[in-house]
């Protein structure tokens, strides 16, 4: 949850090794036990600090609120929007499909975008996914349940048909 340029620089500390950010150095895994590009410590943490993602999270008008604030950080890489917390937020609990709800992600995804950032969001069919990606949104998040369900019904829908044109 990111509610203002604090929260924004917290994230991009613990991310960031330094002269960026305040990530230790200690623990092999980060770097591939030294077997990571580069031939010293510093080249690998350079390369790091090149390709390590900064993302944040907007789930309520706090956010949006301070979002061009948020938005000013240059390590953002994209910028996630939470449609059930914001709808939560918003007054229509879970109601990820209202109207209003929309219509206030199509601003933030707007606002995202103009800051040359990239804009994320949830989808939870092939519906969305489409929607979403019509309206610029990059980064799309699918949620592994969903999917699971999906794919069972699916199955156990070709079964059934199966079934009911046998007579073995």
């Amino acid at each position: 949850q990111c509610e203002s340029k604090s929260d924004v620089e917290r994230i991009v500390e613990a991310v960031k090794f330094p002269p960026l950010g305040k990530r230790g150095l200690a623990g092999e895994r980060w770097n591939s036990w030294g077997l990571g590009e580069g031939s010293t410590l510093a080249e690998r943490v350079r390369v790091s600090n090149e390709n390590s993602i900064v993302a944040v999270i907007i789930e309520n008008q706090a956010g949006i609120d301070n979002l061009s604030e948020i938005l000013s950080v240059d390590e953002i890489d994209f910028v996630f929007v939470a449609p059930t917390d914001l709808s939560s937020n918003m007054g229509y609990p879970g109601d990820i499909r209202h109207p209003e709800v929309i219509a206030k992600i199509e601003a933030i995804g707007e606002r995202i975008r103009e800051a040359n950032k990239s804009a994320g969001m949830l989808a939870l069919s092939v519906q969305d996914y489409s929607y979403w990606r019509k309206r610029g949104f990059q980064v799309m998040c699918c949620v592994a349940h969903t999917m699971f369900i999906d794919g069972a019904k699916g199955i156990m829908e070709g079964i059934s048909n199966y079934e009911n044109s046998h007579t073995d």
